[in-house]
């Protein structure tokens, strides 16, 4: 080979190695919200906290649970049958109140009203024994966004030195994801269909 095509061999591998270059560090991409819908329900979580994993979507219940299998836990999102007369969440947290005293060991811990993106919420909470260890119950009421019915996300666990993180920022970070699933806009006068 002449000193010519040496030469022009030589440039043309140093201008396809400059070519296929390796880029430059490249940050990895944000990975993209996990949204779940549940339609019969009416709700949608915007964002699933990354400390848990959707276990079912089913039946008008989302239900998730901590994504750590050492951890245990199981957390609903459910809304209830369409109610006629007004939604009684003074009711629905007495009803709570009574449930949880009921059980073996039943002792209730207090509600206290919260103030949501969806309004007025109250968050109930207790404990009780079962098999040998105690278990603990959060559970929040909100009047569902359509007004029909209410909107229940309940949070049932070990009780242990992390309930206070269960409730404070975990099942209040679910909370801080529900929101109502948009609604076809009524037709526009004149477009009847």
């Amino acid at each position: 080979m002449s000193r010519t095509a040496l030469a022009s061999l030589f440039a043309l591998l140093l201008v396809l190695s400059i070519g296929c270059k390796p880029p430059e560090s490249v940050e990895p991409a944000e990975a993209p919200p996990e949204r779940v819908e549940n339609a019969q329900a009416g709700v949608a979580l915007a964002d699933v906290p990354d400390f848990f994993t959707v276990v079912s979507n089913d039946g008008g219940v989302i239900e998730l649970a901590p994504g750590d299998d050492t951890v245990e836990g199981k957390l609903t999102v459910m809304a209830t049958e369409v109610e006629t007369g007004g939604i009684n969440l003074v009711a629905a947290i007495e009803d709570h109140k009574a449930n949880l005293l009921a059980r073996e060991a039943g002792v209730y811990k207090g509600q206290r009203e919260l103030g949501t993106q969806l309004g007025t919420a109250f968050n109930s909470r207790g404990q009780w024994s079962e098999g040998g260890r105690t278990m603990e119950e959060a559970a929040v009421f909100l009047v569902h966004p359509q007004g029909d019915r209410k909107l229940v996300l309940t949070y049932t666990y070990p009780a242990g030195d992390d309930s206070s993180a269960r409730l404070m920022d975990q099942l209040f970070a679910v909370l801080g994801e529900v929101e109502p699933l948009s609604e076809e806009p009524p037709p526009a006068d004149g477009d009847a269909g």
